[in-house]
């Protein structure tokens, strides 16, 4: 047969067997060495077993409809891209995971079909199909989780107005996971290694007010855009405590720095800290 005849068959087989259901299909067009796979199914269907598939597809989903998106051809090699879609109001579909019983749930999927056709009837049936997105949609396996909503700049500031007053102020550690995500990534100069995680956090918190029992952080200017702030500040202390591995000195320090906050699903993700660090250690006695 001619590629323009395979192609023909083809459409015919999506049109007449698949959608329409048309049994007799397969006694005329399948030889019977036919063998079809696809990853949804456990076992291949051999010869006349592929009216076993059929029949259970069109009792799962009555309605069920192939849509042939693309087609190409070469020698005796057709292969098909389609789009399929029906709702599962019928019996229940045979599949790896096991029978699942309707749901009344609708689905659109798409696949791609390499088939062989030698003498005019079909020898092979190499499937592929989004059987995952199959799954999730008739309700055999859950969903993703839709991406969280993105947050305004007002509440971004908000968030960060927090940060700096609630707990770096105030030194509420409680707050460190209503306001941060859980895999926050903190990033400082003074700190060779990047601060990650609610541990990390409150350690860092812990050492900081521990070394400046009084610190006190002043935002001077602060601007939004996306999902960004950032934040030019002023801080003043008293170095009472050990920090950075210096002995307390009982010097009143002031330093100031620029912080970038990243904001994912409504909380803080990153920082990215720069300070003036050189005067900051010449206050603490360093040289």
């Amino acid at each position: 047969m001619s590629v323009e005849a395979n192609k023909e068959l083809t459409y015919r087989y999506y049109r007449e067997l698949m959608t329409g259901g048309d049994l007799t299909f397969v006694d005329k067009f399948m030889a019977p060495e036919f063998e079809f796979t696809n990853p949804t199914h456990p076992e291949p269907y051999r010869g006349q077993e592929f009216k076993n598939l059929v029949s259970m597809l069109r009792g799962a989903f009555p309605d069920l409809v192939f849509t042939v998106e693309h087609l190409l051809a070469q020698g005796d090699t057709v292969v098909g891209h389609w789009t399929a879609h029906g709702t599962h109001t019928g019996t229940a579909l045979h599949t790896l995971r096991g029978d699942i019983p309707a749901k009344g749930k609708p689905f659109v999927i798409d696949g791609m079909s390499w088939l062989r056709i030698v003498d005019g009837k079909f020898v092979e049936a190499r499937i592929n199909e989004d059987t995952l997105g199959l799954l999730q949609q008739i309700g055999a396996l859950p969903t993703q989780a839709p991406p969280p909503e993105p947050t305004s700049t007002k509440e971004n500031e908000a968030l960060v107005g927090r940060y700096f007053n609630e707990l770096m102020n105030e030194g509420k550690l409680e707050i460190i996971e209503e306001i941060m995500a859980s895999n926050i990534a903190f990033r400082i100069p003074t700190v060779p290694e990047t601060v990650r995680g609610y541990e990390g956090i409150k350690n860092f918190v812990i050492g900081l007010r521990t070394g400046f029992p009084d610190i006190k952080f002043t935002v001077e200017r602060q601007i939004a855009e996306a999902d960004k702030v950032a934040a030019r500040w002023f801080i003043e202390g008293t170095h009472k405590g050990v920090f950075l591995d210096r002995p307390p000195t009982g010097n009143k320090v002031k330093d100031q720095g620029l912080d970038i906050f990243i904001i994912s699903g409504g909380k803080i993700a990153e920082i990215w800290v720069n300070e003036n660090d050189f005067g900051l250690m010449k206050q603490l006695g360093a040289f």
